[in-house]
């Protein structure tokens, strides 16, 4: 008997469909606590405007501010198969004249799947104004000279974005790439009410914070003599802690910031953490308490709220500095369902100074699979002409994972969210939002300037190896003194 092809087809769909059940991205990436989640079956990678020959051509004449000319319009990214764009991102056009391309209200078109009817097609300064239906503010941000979007936008097999025109200068676009067996539901094929809705949601989360509901919270004294230490011993079994923080009396914070601490997960014998106070908490002084969505000072409390799962137990050790320290030390702890496979982990660098023009400053040089998740960075140098301007921040930074070069950008600042350092209203002052900022940024002669950044929902997974690197100045050419903590998750051996 022969079987009409209809049935065949709807046969084929269903047998496909059992095989290869679809991937809800929206499900995946809007749970603020997923950031610890195994990115097992995703790559990240951007598209930007960096100087292919490795001067500072970063956008300023253009030359690499796009992949191509298509019908007038400058295509910056395009890519096949799976997944979501995760980040858009661009500075002013022009050193002091503010606005995006030729000032012309030239449109962004977002091409996903069919290829050919965009699924956005909207003015590009629009964008990052909170105005748009989907771009909520707290997704979309205008601070401190750079204008970025993190509201992902799946598609099934195809994406492309281009902007009108050929005005284009300073970009990136960072797309997370899946590389599993599922069917991601692409922006088309979701419900677009709903979908607006959840993104409103976490919007207002990233701008008034969030608290994840906890089991419990425990509060602990510790008397420290200088130079010595006390240990904080948590056992739970499956358990994870949804913050740590610390307080002290305001005289002795500077002491506690210049403590070292020490987190063991399970059954360690060397720490997964081990960092100054300070960098954990991403304050670069007692001068400059500013706080993010993950971390911190607020209420009189140095706080992480990164989760930090474990399976048995976790040691938090706290070796302080130069006084005698007086604190109170809390964590809110929850049950896990299942046992972590990756840990918290940081890795500490300093160069004092960063001198070796043949040698960028490392931020990460790890072994095994994780997902890389969030910098602190702070750095200090002689300024450049009399408007004292930190040029080591035009350093590029440099992601390879598993031997493959997958984030090449633009600049230092540009990857901290930001852009045109010492021109009035862009970067020429201190500024925190939810997911990056600048905490501290004061030149004179001598220049300081700490940064931060989590990738939320850009993360950069790895299977086997990652090192991270960036330039202090164009090619290595500037020397400064740079400190650096690196926040990754690790897959336990």
């Amino acid at each position: 008997m022969r079987i009409p092809k209809l049935i065949l087809g709807v046969l084929s769909g269903l047998l496909i469909s059992s095989f290869n059940p679809q991937l809800n991205v929206y499900e995946e990436v809007l749970d603020i606590e997923n950031i610890s989640k195994p990115q097992t079956d995703w790559e990240g990678i951007i598209f930007s405007s960096y100087d292919r020959n490795g001067g500072n051509n970063d956008g300023f004449a253009g030359t690499y501010s796009k992949l191509r000319l298509e019908n007038g319009n400058s295509v910056l990214a395009e890519t096949t198969g799976a997944g979501y764009v995760s980040r858009i991102w661009f500075t002013h056009s022009e050193h002091k004249k503010d606005g995006l391309l030729e000032l012309k209200g030239e449109h962004i078109k977002i091409y996903i799947d069919d290829k050919i009817t965009p699924a956005f097609d909207i003015p590009l300064e629009q964008t990052f104004e909170g105005t748009e239906p989907g771009f909520p503010l707290g997704l979309v941000v205008k601070g401190l000279g750079g204008w970025y979007c993190n509201v992902p936008i799946p598609f099934a097999n195809y994406c492309r974005i281009e902007v009108e025109g050929d005005g284009v200068k300073f970009y990136q676009v960072n797309f997370q790439k899946y590389t599993g067996d599922k069917i991601v539901q692409s922006y088309r094929s979701r419900e677009v009410k709903k979908t607006k809705q959840l993104l409103e949601i976490l919007g207002e989360n990233l701008l008034n914070g969030f608290e994840k509901k906890s089991d419990s919270t425990n509060e602990i004294l510790m008397n420290i003599p200088a130079e010595g230490k006390e240990v904080l011993e948590i056992e739970n079994e499956i358990g994870q802690i949804n913050r740590l923080s610390i307080e002290t009396a305001p005289d002795n914070l500077e002491s506690l910031l210049k403590s070292q601490l020490k987190i063991y997960w399970d059954d360690q014998k060397q720490p997964s953490i081990n960092v100054p106070v300070h960098m954990f908490f991403t304050i670069s002084n007692e001068e400059n308490l500013q706080h993010s969505l993950y971390a911190g000072y607020k209420d009189g409390k140095l706080f992480n709220k990164l989760p930090m799962p474990f399976s048995k137990k976790a040691r938090i050790e706290i070796v302080a500095a130069d006084k005698d320290l007086k604190l109170k030390v809390s964590y809110s702890i929850s049950k896990q369902t299942y046992a972590t496979e990756n840990y918290l982990t940081t890795f500490y660098n300093e160069e004092l100074p960063a001198n070796n023009t043949d040698k960028p400053f490392l931020w990460l040089d790890a072994k095994g699979e994780g997902q890389y998740i969030g910098t602190f960075l702070m750095t200090e140098a002689k300024t450049h002409g009399e408007e004292y301007l930190p040029v080591w921040l035009e350093g590029d930074e440099v992601f390879v994972c598993d031997g493959e070069m997958r984030i090449h950008s633009t600049g230092t600042e540009d990857y901290f969210n930001c852009g045109w350092y010492g021109v009035v209203g862009r970067l020429n002052k201190s500024g925190s939002f939810p997911l990056h900022g600048f905490p501290e940024y004061e030149m004179n002669e001598i220049g300081k300037a700490s940064a931060y950044r989590w990738h939320l929902l850009d993360p950069i997974p790895f299977k086997d190896t990652i090192q991270v690197t960036v330039e202090h100045g164009t090619n290595n050419t500037i020397e400064a003194n740079y400190k650096s903590v690196a926040f990754y998750y690790l897959k336990k051996n």
